[in-house]
């Protein structure tokens, strides 16, 4: 169980370095459009719950769901992911990710 915990976080963050990769645009941005897209992705991500799972919302819709179940984790992560977990970059998001299912 636990190694195929471990090939599922393996999964999880390699998907999600291509979407990153794949969802770069092709020509480089101005400064002011760069500027002002970091300030807006650097609070998109929110961790949460969906269906009994660990779930990643982007802008309030389904960016991607885990097959990580909540009742698998710790009292207090579940509880913080029951709440949400605002996430302010991808960075961030790939470590907490790490933490939850791996």
């Amino acid at each position: 169980m636990k190694k195929l915990i471990v090939i599922a976080g393996v999964v999880l963050i390699t998907y999600l370095i291509l979407m990153t990769t794949l969802s770069q645009p092709t020509s480089a941005p101005s400064a002011d459009k760069a500027a002002t897209e970091q300030s807006v992705s650097e609070s998109e991500y929110r961790i949460g719950a969906l269906d009994g799972k660990v779930a990643v919302f982007r802008h309030g819709d389904l960016y991607l769901k885990t097959d990580t179940a909540i009742a698998s984790l710790p009292k207090a992560d579940r509880s913080r992911i029951e709440e949400g977990i605002d996430i302010d970059s991808l960075k961030e998001l790939k470590r907490r990710l790490e933490d939850y299912c791996s």
